[in-house]
């Protein structure tokens, strides 16, 4: 019975391990982050945030960075290349259609997140054989707005 034991406890403590393992082989290949606000240069254009993730290797093959969480937004990843990835953040700014209700259901745009994060943090999400994994990202820089013009200028 004993021996039984044992080995329940090594395969739980090997397990939580493992993912430890995982989590910190993806932190390890995170060159930068950086977010990026903009904003329509029309009234009712939209606005938003470009949050980027660099890495300094690609990704393992059965590794995929999934989605951020960022102040109170979430929104999958694009991948760029295999070292670049950007979410693509909604935000309420400039938008001629938003919907102001109790029930954030029907709010416009993305979902709040459940979690709420101090300011210029961020929680990445990974998967790996369908196992999430979160990574708290702090200190997040910020690059200047980009403001796009109203209308293109004449030749």
């Amino acid at each position: 019975m004993k021996i039984i034991i044992a080995f329940i406890l090594i395969g739980i403590v090997s397990c939580s391990n493992s993912k430890d393992l995982e989590l910190q082989k993806a932190s390890e290949t995170i060159d930068y982050v950086y977010f990026q606000r903009w904003i329509a240069g029309v009234r009712g254009g939209g606005s938003g945030v470009n949050f980027h993730v660099n890495l300094k290797a690609p990704l393992e093959k059965d590794v995929i960075l999934e989605k951020v969480q960022f102040e109170s937004y979430e929104a999958s990843f694009v991948k760029i290349s295999e070292t670049s990835y950007v979410a693509y953040l909604k935000t309420n700014g400039n938008q001629n259609d938003m919907v102001l209700d109790s029930n954030p259901e029907k709010e416009y745009g993305n979902k709040a997140p459940d979690v709420t994060l101090k300011p210029n943090e961020a929680n990445l999400f990974f998967t790996k054989n369908r196992e999430e994994f979160v990574k708290n990202i702090q200190n997040v820089k910020e690059k200047p707005m980009l403001a796009y013009p109203s209308v293109k200028p004449k030749n």
